[in-house]
This record gives structure tokens, C-alpha cells and sequence, in this order.
């Protein structure tokens, strides 16, 4: 009996997904022609440069949509959902510090402690050099965060006493 009422939660929460992932692909099929009018209807002082970051949103979005849709889905595939507090609490402090520290402080200790956190137990076990590694990758990407957001959109992120 109880395996039947499993069985029977899996196919409908297997069908509620695949609606879901409509209803996301729908939204961004929406958010591709709201950012693509701009294209069709210029208005010569609306800089069309401006929707180029939903653009790049909503068509990532929709490619992950599809995937998503089409993905096979396992009858062992489970999620423990203990394991996704410490990203969740993550995102809370960095939530709650990135107005003090500053946006890319913030997103480079996230993106460590993130990566820290969730590591594979096969890795290195030189403790030191899987932090060196690490460390530069989130240098790294907060640099590629700065380029994006600050030279190439012209985004003012949140300021704090660093940044």
C-alpha cells in the first residue's frame, strides 16, 4: 500500500514538473519577445544595449528549460534536502553582508565557500592546494562578474566598505 501511494505521488509530481517547465518556458519565450520589440519597434532614445542582459536570461532560461523537459527522469533519483541548508544558508548571509563587504567580496566568498562546501570526497587530499585552486576560480569568476557587470552593462552593484 505504501509503495503504491509513492509510486502514485512520482507520476503525478512527474507530470506537475513537466508543467511547471512549460509554464518556465512560456515566461521566457515571453521575456525573448519583450527584449527582442526593443529590435523590431527602435525608439531612437532607448539605448538598445539595455536588453541585452535579459536577453542573455531568458535565452539561458529557455536552453535549460528544454533540457529540463527532456531529461529522463530516474525512479532512484532522490534529493536530500539536509543537504542543500548549507548552500541555502550561504545564500542568506550573503544576503544579508553584501551591502557592508560589497557585491564582489561577497559573490567571491560565496563562490568559495560554495565550492568548499560541496566538494567531491574523491578531490585532492592536499588540503592547501584544492584552497589555492579554489580560491583563484573564485577570483577568477568575480573578475568575470566585474567585466560583465561593471565594464560591459554598466551596472552599479551594491557598494560596501571594499568595493
Amino acid at each position: 500500500m505504501f509503495t503504491l501511494i509513492v509510486n502514485l505521488i512520482k507520476t503525478s509530481m512527474n507530470k506537475y514538473f513537466k508543467i511547471s517547465t512549460l509554464l518556465v518556458l512560456v515566461l521566457a519565450a515571453i521575456l525573448l519577445i519583450i527584449s527582442f520589440d526593443e529590435v523590431i519597434n527602435p525608439k531612437p532614445w532607448v539605448d538598445n544595449e539595455d536588453y541585452l542582459f535579459p536577453r542573455f536570461i531568458a535565452s539561458g532560461i529557455a536552453i535549460l528549460g528544454v533540457l529540463l523537459f527532456f531529461e529522463q527522469s530516474e525512479a532512484e533519483k532522490s534529493t536530500n534536502y539536509k543537504d542543500l541548508l548549507p548552500g541555502l544558508s550561504l545564500i542568506i548571509v550573503y544576503i544579508l553582508t553584501m551591502k557592508f563587504i560589497g557585491f564582489y567580496l561577497a559573490s567571491m566568498i560565496l563562490f568559495f565557500a560554495g565550492v568548499m562546501i560541496y566538494r567531491k570526497p574523491e578531490e585532492s587530499t592536499n588540503f592547501w592546494r584544492v584552497c589555492i585552486v579554489r580560491l583563484s576560480i573564485a577570483a577568477l569568476f568575480t573578475l568575470t562578474l566585474y567585466g560583465l557587470f561593471t565594464e560591459m552593462l554598466h551596472v552599479h552593484p551594491p557598494r560596501g566598505m571594499f568595493f
